[in-house]
């Protein structure tokens, strides 16, 4: 199999968000569960874009929907950003002290990691990890298929998908995302891993209504693999961080599929993030286009696997790419869907 080289390139990061909600990926009405507190969901059934054909599970409907031609042709989901009026929030902050949850490696099999040099006079390899993939969804809203980067997160369901608000709901106005599956290690329509179709998605009530970007993250449970397989079992998971100093050195892998990028393959960015001016977020000079919405930004990064401390947000016109600032709130949501299944 032929592996691309990973481009080098030097990154922002930005911010993040509150309280969630959380839909159940299904067939059948919605359903509201009740909400309250701090860090309450909402769960909602929704239907498939496709009729449930006899036999057919919700996966296989979403994995069956992704063609070839679909898959080339989908739109990077930045765009989703302006369609939903985001804005910034108040500004969060540190609501505690830093915790973590620590990776996992895969207990199936060796995740395989790909080694590239990077260009120019640098002397480092970083490798292409096997927990982060492209993500490809359908939007109701305007009946196209989007792309965004997303990255497998440790827990006890070892199901969890990380990845932006923005792709998994349309925020202010919009609705869900359906036929949602994440491709790990996608390389140029390569699935060395297959499909992993979303069960549930969980994203913050203040994306959903406001469309605020402080709350630009969300959680994916997905749907084990055709061979009773989880996730992380399989590719291994990355750790979590909360309540760390804006500055952090950071690996970003992502998708970017804007031009000057393809989509095609894992692209790379490491730098040490800060603080953009009074915004409760972080950011990094990366330059990474449309595509890479959802990608994790990992602390101590150790060519499989790290630890999320943010979550590619959106790109300024300086080349300046933010992530949401993870607090206490996006540790609460966690806690509240790591044993999902």
């Amino acid at each position: 199999m032929h592996f691309p080289d990973i481009r080098r390139v030097v990154t922002v990061t930005a911010s993040a968000a509150l309280v969630a909600a959380t839909v159940l990926v299904g067939t059948g009405p919605a359903q509201a569960a009740p909400v309250g507190g701090a860090s309450a969901t909402t769960v909602a059934a929704t239907t498939s874009t496709t009729a449930a054909r006899s036999g057919l599970t919700a996966a296989q409907q979403a994995g069956d929907y992704w063609t070839t031609e679909r898959m080339r042709t989908a739109i990077s989901a930045d765009v989703l950003v302006k369609k939903a009026g985001a804005v910034a929030g108040k500004g969060l902050k540190p609501t505690g002290p830093a915790r973590s949850v620590p990776p996992a490696a895969p207990t199936v099999t060796a995740a395989s990691s790909v080694a590239s040099q990077a260009g120019g006079d640098i002397s480092a390899y970083v490798a292409a990890s096997a927990t982060v993939g492209k993500v490809f969804f359908y939007n109701p809203v305007d009946g196209k298929n989007y792309v965004c980067s997303a990255g497998a997160v440790n827990s006890t369901s070892k199901l969890l998908v990380m990845s932006a608000g923005h792709c998994v709901h349309g925020g202010r106005g919009g609705q869900w995302m359906q036929n949602w599956i994440f491709v790990p290690l996608y390389n140029y329509g390569a699935e060395p891993y297959g499909r992993w179709s979303a069960k549930y998605l969980t994203a913050f009530n203040a994306w959903i209504n406001d469309s605020n970007l402080d709350r630009d993250v969300s959680y994916i449970t997905v749907y084990p693999n055709a061979s009773g397989q989880r996730l992380v079992d399989r590719v291994g998971g990355n750790g979590l961080s909360v309540n760390y100093s804006y500055t952090q050195a950071v690996t970003i892998l992502a998708y970017p599929a804007a031009p000057p990028y393809d989509g095609g393959w894992q692209q790379y960015c490491q730098g040490t993030t800060y603080r953009p001016g009074s915004e409760n977020k972080i950011a990094l000079n990366c330059g990474f286009t449309g595509g890479s919405s959802g990608s994790v930004w990992l602390r101590l990064y150790n060519d499989v696997y790290g630890y999320v401390n943010g979550i590619m947000s959106t790109l300024n016109s300086a080349g300046v790419n933010k992530s949401s600032y993870f607090d206490t709130a996006v540790m609460d949501v966690y806690n509240s869907v790591a044993a999902r299944v």
